[in-house]
């Protein structure tokens, strides 16, 4: 953790972090010490939901509901979800997730295979897999930081700084 002279610097540093501890979430193994065997898979859930979450705000802008439409992003995501589709990654999974600790009944989690699809309905219980979450979130987070253009006279990046320029 370093100090940044603003908030575009900052992001260099916060989403490869957070991409890391996701990584640490997947590959740990709790089989000998937890009596749920598989990885830490809602903090894992937890945080791609928010680089996810995080990345929109930067490209799709607009209120947090839009934030989610980067997951079908063709430059970033590129799931080609429908819109209910995205109402329950939101609502089901990130806001359930984050203020409740929880997911509600036929909404899992998979840790999922590399070439899996990202999230599916299988018969009428939602599935997030985690592996092929994680590898496109670190597509996109590379796009999103290696693209200058997007994060230069952001409207996201202006409205945080204005937030807190009187503290």
């Amino acid at each position: 953790m370093a100090i940044h002279p603003n908030t575009q610097s900052m992001l260099y540093e916060s989403l490869p972090e957070m991409l890391l501890v996701a990584k640490y979430c997947i590959e740990f193994r709790k089989d000998s010490i937890w009596p749920a065997h598989g990885c830490y898979g809602y903090p894992a859930a937890l945080i791609l939901l928010s680089v996810a979450d995080s990345v929109g705000s930067y490209v799709e802008k607009g209120n947090v509901e839009n934030h989610f439409k980067i997951l079908n992003n063709k430059d970033y995501y590129n799931l080609n979800l429908d819109e209910d589709a995205i109402k329950v990654v939101y609502n089901y999974y990130r806001n359930t997730l984050s203020h409740h600790s929880v997911l509600t009944p036929n909404i899992v989690l998979d840790i999922g295979q590399a070439g899996d699809k990202v999230f599916e309905k299988i018969d009428s219980v939602f599935v997030l897999k985690l592996i092929p979450l994680y590898n496109l979130s670190v597509i996109s987070v590379n796009k999103l930081l290696n693209n200058p253009q997007v994060l230069l006279n952001n409207i996201t990046i202006q409205n945080i700084e204005k937030k807190y320029e009187h503290i």
